[in-house]
């Protein structure tokens, strides 16, 4: 039995395609929301010698680099650019969130020619992720439903016509 309608079902799949990358984007941006607050809220709780809020401050939702325009892979976590002077020295999150994330063994540092004896795990990504996981999906389904189906409905008008 000959299938029908194929070559055209793929030409409109391919066009709906170049339309799509927008609608994702926003989508991901809005759906990990929840994510980057509870983050937020986490970073803010962490012990510190000093109150600064720069981890807190430097989350943000980004865009992997290495990532095509049809499938964006997005992340929650430190800002490159954000650093602080402080009376300890040059913050930057982005240096250092991984170690208060999964903590450090002990490891002796050469320059001040001591050992330290390591720090405890302090998360902040992994339960905000654990805590939204769903929510981000549901989020992410409400917002790129209605939007794809207003593209592919622009798309049927315009090879209607």
């Amino acid at each position: 039995m000959p299938v029908k309608g194929s070559r055209e079902t793929a030409a409109a799949l391919r066009e709906l395609s170049k339309f799509v990358a927008t609608p994702i984007s926003a989508a991901s941006r809005f759906a990990l929301q929840p994510t980057l607050k509870t983050a937020k809220a986490n970073a803010r709780n962490i012990e510190e010698k000093e109150r600064t809020n720069t981890l807190a401050n430097s989350l943000t939702i980004k865009q992997e680099a290495r990532t095509s325009k049809l499938n964006p892979t997005y992340q929650v976590g430190p800002d490159s650019s954000v650093e602080k002077q402080t009376q300890y020295g040059l913050r930057r999150p982005v240096k250092y969130a991984h170690l208060l994330e999964f903590g450090t063994a002990p490891h002796y540092q050469p320059g001040r020619g001591v050992v330290h004896p390591g720090s405890r795990p302090e998360p902040f990504l992994t339960p905000a992720y654990f805590e939204t996981r769903d929510q981000v999906v549901k989020r992410f389904g409400d917002k790129i439903g209605p939007e794809m189906e207003k593209r592919a409905a622009k798309l049927a008008a315009k090879q209607a016509k």
